[in-house]
Parts: C-alpha cells; structure tokens; sequence
C-alpha cells in the first residue's frame, strides 16, 4: 500500500501494517513507534519529529532522504536496512545502542545527538558531520572517515590505525581520544 503526502500525528492516523508499504514525503510527529516493525518497507523523503522508534525492526527498510528531529532511536540496527538510495540525518536525537555496519552515511549529518554506545562499522561516512555530538563509548571500526568533520563534538576516542581519516577535522580537545591506545597521559 502506498501512503503520499500524509500527516500522521496520533496513533489512531497510523496504517494497521507497516511492512512492505511505501511512505513518500510524509511527517510522523509525536508517535510511539517503539518495535515498530518496519522490515522491507520503503521511506522516501520522510520526516520524523518528535517520535519513539526505540527498538524498531528495520530489516530490508528503505530510508531514502529520511530526516529525524528530536526522536529516540535506541538500538535500531540500521546495517540491516536496504541499502538502495540510503540517506538519513539525525537532529537532537538519541541513538545510543544503534548499530550501523557496512552503510554509505556520505555527508549525513548528526546534530547535537547522543551516540553513546553506537557502532560504526564499515561505513563510508565521508564528509559526514558531527556537530556537538556525544560520542562516548561508541565505537569505530575500518570505516572511511574522510573530510568528517568532529570538531565540535565530544567524548571521541578511535583508532587512526582502523579508520581513514585524510582531511578529517579534531578540535585540540578530542586529540586524547585519537590516542587512547597508546595509554598516554595528557595534560593542557
């Protein structure tokens, strides 16, 4: 079933199913859509604002030119998603626990998120934006970082020796976290 240009802001407004179905340029805004199952459908030029998709099944989903404001998205596994046309961006949102292995996140932005806990696994995130982000304890791992802009987030620490990361940009505060393998000590 194809949804056009709908505006689902209470529960009720909601398709019974939504796997398999296709939603183009529509807004979800203040939804619980906590394990929603999502798998194999496709979200073209979509908004999400304000909503809950914490635990979402994404399996096979697409997410073409999706856009999340102030949601929570707790442990969505988003290396599960379609790949074909995928692009998201992510503003105030929290995504702590979600995993993304093996997605193309060129210039994808993530904005003043919290990212604690995410895993970064093989992506290609050039140029990809973290503004005022809090990246405490996630993890990255053989990903292509380059042009990525950081230098406004905080809590980073990865391995230069596992990501690329020709151009990509640090403040001076996040170099300790560029370096925590070594198990330096450094002081200002």
């Amino acid at each position: 079933m194809e949804h056009y240009r709908q505006h689902y802001n209470t529960q009720d407004d909601l398709p019974n199913q939504w796997a398999g179905h296709t939603f183009e340029q529509c807004t979800f805004q203040k939804l619980n859509l906590s394990q929603v199952l999502l798998a194999g459908a496709n979200v073209i030029d979509c908004r999400f604002e304000q909503c809950n998709l914490s635990r979402a099944i994404v399996k096979n989903t697409q997410f073409n030119d999706v856009s999340f404001a102030d949601c929570v998205l707790q442990g969505v596994d988003f290396g599960s998603c379609n790949t074909f046309g995928f692009h998201v961006d992510f503003q105030t949102c929290q995504l702590d626990q979600s995993l993304f292995v093996g997605r193309r996140l060129v210039k994808a932005k993530f904005v003043e998120c919290s990212l604690k806990s995410v895993l970064f696994v093989r992506c290609d995130m050039t140029s990809v934006l973290f503004d005022r982000c809090d990246l405490e304890l996630a993890k990255f791992d053989d990903n292509n970082l380059t042009q990525a802009d950081f230098t406004t987030s905080f809590n980073i620490a990865l391995d230069p020796d596992e990501n690329r990361l020709k151009k990509a940009k640090f403040s001076l505060y996040s170099l300790p976290g560029l370096l925590t393998k070594y198990g330096l000590s450094i002081r200002e």
